[in-house]
């Protein structure tokens, strides 16, 4: 019987991979045999979280990026095609917040930051449409893939504020 499940062997390309959950997520697909690309930011974090997967005699590989720079996403994706040819799955895991982009208890609307609330949209919205574009392609040509979308909210009593600002 085909284990519909397994993914050993399979590329697995997570966005935000050293953040708090998407760390998790890494550790996790290596220990079941997934050859895992880390996408974020910070390299000295990447490197350390790949660091500790190769140690265990897991595959994991870090690169880099930024979710919002096409280019950079293009580059990250010829990156995991030379090394691997393909890639089966993207987990689009990047995204966060930032003070003063969410409405408080204590604030209305008008304390809201529209640059950091701008940023925070960026980061969540186009942060997976941009990586989604880039990789999907690959899959397209590939004809397999999977994309698979995290997203989180932050726990707010944004509209209730703003029903309260309009009574």
């Amino acid at each position: 019987m085909r284990n519909f499940f397994d993914i050993k062997d399979r590329v697995v390309v997570i966005t935000g991979g050293t953040g708090v959950l998407g760390s998790c997520m890494v550790e996790y697909l290596a220990e079941q045999g997934a050859k895992v690309v880390v996408l974020a930011r910070n390299k000295e974090t990447g490197d350390k979280l790949v660091n500790g997967i190769l140690a265990k005699g897991q595959e994991a590989l870090f690169l880099q990026s930024d979710v919002n720079d096409k280019a950079i996403l293009e580059q990250n994706c010829a990156d995991v095609m030379a090394k691997y040819g393909r890639v089966d799955v993207l987990i689009n895991g990047a995204g966060g917040n930032m003070p003063g982009a969410t409405i408080g208890p204590d604030k209305t609307i008008f304390d809201l930051d529209v640059d950091a609330f701008k940023k925070v949209v960026d980061l969540n919205l186009f942060g997976t449409v941009i990586p989604t574009m880039v990789f999907a392609k690959v899959m397209t040509e590939q004809k397999q893939g999977n994309i698979i979308n995290i997203s989180s909210e932050s726990p707010s009593n944004w509209l209730l504020n703003m029903a309260k600002d309009c009574a």
